[in-house]
């Protein structure tokens, strides 16, 4: 196989900004709801800083999303788990739509030729998403897989 060119591409989640922006604000509501418990007022507001605070990890691991493809392969995760598929293991890279719960959204999928499931953490885009939005997600998806057809061109 050859390796794709050398040129690095980085995806990051497309909404890091807005969610490190939300994570501070449930920080800081979470921060106020403890400190209330503490000097004895437990109410609806102290009750949802709290399960806000609780949930600033989760969208952190979000936020932290990338995606790195280089000559070796491809790289993927956040924080909390990591994934690295070489070139020669990867069958198949598609597009699809990955959605539950009405919530859902367009995600590039690897599949591996022992039949792995890797979906890439960036780039994606909510189904509720602009023309635009769509449209720099295709534009980037595409480029992951114009480097896999490359990586599969015979020497």
């Amino acid at each position: 196989m050859n390796a794709p060119s050398e040129e690095r591409l980085e995806f990051l989640t497309p909404d890091r900004t807005r969610t490190l922006v939300f994570v501070v604000v449930c920080v800081v509501l979470g921060a106020f709801g403890l400190a209330r418990v503490a000097l004895g007022h437990m109410t609806f507001v102290e009750t949802l800083g709290i399960a806000l605070l609780a949930l600033a990890p989760f969208l952190l691991n979000v936020a932290f999303g990338k995606t790195v493809v280089d000559q070796e392969g491809i790289r993927t995760g956040r924080p909390l788990r990591r994934c690295f598929v070489p070139w020669p293991d990867i069958e198949s890279v598609a597009v699809e739509e990955k959605a539950g719960r009405g919530y859902g959204a367009h995600r590039v999928r690897l599949r591996t030729g022992r039949g792995r499931t890797v979906w890439l953490a960036a780039p994606y885009v909510e189904i509720r998403c602009s023309e635009q939005q769509y449209a720099r997600f295709s534009e980037q998806a595409d480029r992951i897989i114009q480097r896999w057809h490359q990586a599969r061109e015979p020497r």
